[in-house]
């Protein structure tokens, strides 16, 4: 069925050392080779302004950058690994769905300020309710007295 199918086979100490050596030679030439380029012409640039100069590794690195670049300036192409594609426009539904979140984010970050002063406040010591109410209806009646004393 498949005529023009075709299997690499490893065989053996020699495969693999053949392999090896392929990958090696593969790496060097497609990554090492350009990082060596783009770190001497970077150095060399930098020899003319107050830049710092950079070794093998970071020009690899920049070389990967460039690469990057290259794959997402160059989508001219339908068959690249990264598409740029213009957002597809949105029904009632949807676009009802937007407003809804937009909305509540909008009320929490109004809301916000409110609960950071609120976990604040939790962490000072906080009466209930209950004893709050019936320590100002003492002091109420201890003011009330107090005056009565005078007015005697």
């Amino acid at each position: 069925m498949r005529r023009n199918t075709r299997i690499i086979q490893i065989n053996g100490l020699r495969g693999i050392l053949f392999a090896a050596f392929t990958v090696i030679c593969l790496a060097v030439g497609f990554v090492v080779f350009p990082g060596y380029l783009a770190q001497g012409i970077w150095n060399y640039f930098a020899g003319f302004s107050y830049m710092p100069e950079i070794g093998l590794f970071q020009g690899v690195l920049l070389w990967a950058m460039v690469v990057i670049c290259y794959f997402i300036a160059a989508n001219k192409q339908k068959h690249s690994f990264i598409a740029l594609k213009s957002p597809r426009e949105l029904n009632e539904e949807e676009l009802q769905q937007v407003m809804n979140a937009i909305k509540m984010r909008t009320k929490l970050h109004s809301k916000a300020p409110m609960i950071i002063k609120a976990n604040e406040l939790e962490k000072f010591e906080l009466r209930p309710i209950s004893k709050l109410d019936s320590d100002e209806k003492k002091q109420e009646n201890s003011s009330q007295e107090e005056k009565e004393k005078e007015n005697v």
